[in-house]
């Protein structure tokens, strides 16, 4: 719609620096100092900390006279051969936009170029606020039958969950946050809550607009089956847990695999075995068979 020399896509935060989305490689001399500071004279980062408000706006009408002489200009501008600028701020998710920006290396952008752009903008917030409704699900905005599902920005900030995780959230019985302590340690990517699902960790692409580097969080009924019965009299001591790695050593799974499944360490399966083990007052995988196969007997199945 209008004749650029760059098409850039920034997420400027309501409380932190900007992201450079894309493009992702940028030239030492141009990022570094944009980086180290001078992004504070942005005049874009300064519209959206201060009015964060989605719009077309070009960087000739929002800079200052004397931004033109100043550090930003001449380390930044200068560096990245860029004359004007329009910038289309979507609609926020968690106080951030995904900015899309249009570069000029030399002249400006007229008043007519800006208003092309500003006569499509209400197609491209619209766009984008549907792909961010696909993105979270439709529990964002009614009760739903949606998983639970949240977004995380890099920074551990929260930007956006659903009615669904919402609802979870609230449950004082649901174990949500001792799930989510249990993820906060090194190296998890899945945890189980009380109810045997799972809570799932997924990182976000560099390019993902919305939170770049981030985390998503979802919760995903397991793969394993439903726990044996915790009214079975044999099984009546066990916690949940202990249950779960019951039911899988049954069906024979190996501890490598249980682990995998539950998403715990090998050595935390053998600890919880090792626990039922003497429980159950058994000392072997073999004794967990046949006291498994007496209970069926004595309950005529």
């Amino acid at each position: 719609m209008v004749e650029a020399d760059l098409l850039s896509l920034v997420r400027y935060s309501s409380f932190g620096a900007p992201d450079l989305v894309i493009p992702r490689q940028i030239r030492t001399e141009v990022a570094a100092p944009y980086d180290s500071g001078l992004y504070a004279f942005d005049p874009f980062h300064h519209y959206w900390r201060t009015i964060a408000a989605p719009a077309v706006k070009s960087l000739r009408a929002l800079a200052p006279a004397e931004l033109w002489k100043s550090r930003y200009a001449l380390e930044f501008l200068r560096a990245a051969r860029i004359s004007d600028e329009i910038a289309v701020f979507l609609p926020p998710i968690g106080g951030a936009s995904p900015t899309l920006i249009v570069d000029r290396a030399v002249g400006e952008f007229t008043c007519a170029e800006v208003a092309r752009i500003e006569s499509v903008f209400p197609l491209l917030a619209g766009l984008h606020k549907a792909h961010l409704k696909a993105i979270i699900g439709r529990g964002q905005v009614d009760h739903s039958t949606e998983k639970p599902f949240r977004l995380i920005d890099r920074s551990g900030k929260e930007l956006a969950a659903n009615h669904a995780w919402r609802t979870l959230e609230a449950d004082p019985e649901g174990g949500l946050a001792e799930a989510l302590a249990d993820l906060a340690r090194a190296g998890r990517t899945q945890t189980s809550l009380a109810d045997g699902r799972l809570v799932v960790r997924s990182p976000l692409a560099a390019d993902f607009g919305v939170a770049p580097g981030g985390l998503c969080d979802q919760v995903e009924v397991s793969a394993l089956p439903a726990p044996l019965a915790q009214d079975d009299g044999w099984l009546a001591c066990l916690t949940l847990r202990e249950r779960q790695i019951v039911t899988l050593t049954l069906e024979g799974h190996p501890i490598a695999s249980i682990a995998s499944r539950l998403g715990l360490k090998r050595g935390t399966v053998k600890n919880h075995r090792l626990r039922l083990y003497q429980k159950l007052d058994i000392t072997t995988e073999r004794e967990l068979f046949l006291t498994y196969m007496q209970h069926l007997r004595a309950s005529g199945k």
